[in-house]
Order: structure tokens, then C-alpha cells, then sequence
């Protein structure tokens, strides 16, 4: 029996990631078939997608205490911004090293988002190649509703089914943007920063359907973790 894990020769090693993504895609599109049927690859790129941040929860706990502490410094900070009113520049280097020396930098803030940048870019990789390890890439003919997961919104009809499927998820990622958008304006964030959630949502318009499910489904664990967990602790 042949080993969907096994390594072709000659291959680059950088080849290696989207050669065993592909594997792994597989292997669960493989065992979600009798239950999810066409949709099964799709189905696994989701439950995926769900593992990777589950496993990026303790991060998540770290970047919660971070922020916890970065608020408890608002006092210092705003004496600081007092202090070097005239001196905009001053102000900021200040602020900067007061969060560096308590261990709160902007960086130890963005570890969950870091770490998923290797898995999404993986995955939107591994949806646009027409071949992985010297053989046609599989995965792009699998489908969700009808429209394979390769697709991207303008590749198909704009009034047929393929248009559907995308415009759904589309619309599931603005109700998503606008309730972080709501929850940045609650938390008295500067009204420019309240747009930041609908880049994703732009940025969906330009990937593959595979790429699109990984971002709405991390995009609703963000969400769902920022109600659950965040705004929870803040509060105690």
C-alpha cells in the first residue's frame, strides 16, 4: 500500500510543506467522505483549520494576559503622553520602551497571528498549484456546492451557483467584520481601526474557495474568542 506520506525524490525542501498539506488533505477529505460526502474536502480544510487555533490557545491565553497588563499601564502611559505633549516622537519612544521593559511589546501581542500565517499560506499554496510532487494536484476538482475549491469568485458565473456559494460566505464575513467592527468602537478604539475587520473580507474577494473557508473559519474563532474570552476577562 502506497504511502500518502511518503517523500518523491528529487523533491526541494521547500516543496515538503504543501507536498504533506496535500497528504493531509487528502487523508481527511478521504475519512470525512461517508459523512460529508462532496463537501468532505471541504469539511477537513475546516476541522483544520479549527485544530490549528485550538493549538494556538495557550498563545491566545498569553496575548490575553498581555493585554490585561498593557491596560493596567494606561496610568503610566497617559503620564508619559502628558509629559511629552510637544514632543509627539519623544512621547511615542517612551510609551515604546515603558512596554518593552514590562514585557508587553506590540510583537509578544501577535504570536496567534504570526504562527497562522505559515498554515494559511500553505493552504492557499496548496490550492493553486497544478501539480504537487511531479503529479496533477487532486484537490483542485474537489468541490463545495458545486464550485471546486481552486475557484476563485470571478473564475465562474456571476449569476449561476458558483456566484451563490461565494457571495454566502462573503456575506457571513461581513456579519463577522461587523461585529468586530461594533466591538472595537465598545472598547473606545480610534474609528479608523474600526475598518481593519473588513480587509479580510477584501482580501477573501482574491483567493482561492479553499483559502476563503480557512479565513471565514478562523475569522468566527476570533470572534467567538473575543466574546468568550477576552471581553470575559477584561471585565473580571
Amino acid at each position: 500500500m502506497t504511502d500518502p506520506f511518503s517523500t518523491p525524490e528529487g523533491l526541494m525542501p521547500f516543496d515538503l510543506p504543501i507536498l504533506y498539506a496535500h497528504a493531509a488533505v487528502e487523508w481527511g477529505s478521504a475519512l470525512l467522505t461517508p459523512l460529508a460526502g462532496s463537501a468532505a474536502t471541504a469539511v477537513a480544510i475546516v476541522l483544520a483549520t479549527l485544530g490549528v487555533r485550538l493549538l494556538l490557545l495557550p498563545l491566545t491565553f498569553r496575548q490575553i494576559a498581555v493585554e490585561r497588563r498593557r491596560a493596567a499601564l494606561a496610568p503610566r502611559v497617559q503620564k508619559l503622553r502628558d509629559r511629552h505633549a510637544d514632543d509627539p516622537l519623544r512621547a511615542l519612544t517612551e510609551v515604546s520602551a515603558l512596554y518593552r521593559d514590562e514585557g508587553v511589546g506590540t510583537l509578544t501581542t501577535m504570536g496567534p497571528l504570526v504562527l497562522q500565517a505559515p498554515f494559511f499560506l500553505t493552504l492557499f499554496s496548496l490550492f493553486r498549484l497544478p501539480t504537487v510532487g511531479g503529479a496533477p494536484n487532486g484537490l483542485l476538482g474537489h468541490e463545495l456546492g458545486g464550485v471546486p475549491l481552486g475557484d476563485h469568485w470571478l473564475d465562474g458565473s456571476l449569476l449561476g451557483v458558483h456566484s451563490v456559494v461565494f457571495v454566502v460566505l462573503f456575506g457571513l464575513f461581513l456579519v463577522l467584520a461587523t461585529v468586530g467592527a461594533r466591538r472595537l468602537r465598545r472598547l473606545g478604539q480610534p474609528a479608523w481601526l474600526g475598518f481593519a475587520p473588513y480587509v479580510s473580507v477584501v482580501f477573501a474577494i482574491t483567493v482561492p474557495l479553499a483559502a476563503v473557508l480557512y479565513l471565514l473559519t478562523s475569522t468566527l474563532w476570533t470572534t467567538l474568542e473575543n466574546a468568550v474570552l477576552r471581553d470575559r476577562l477584561r471585565r473580571t
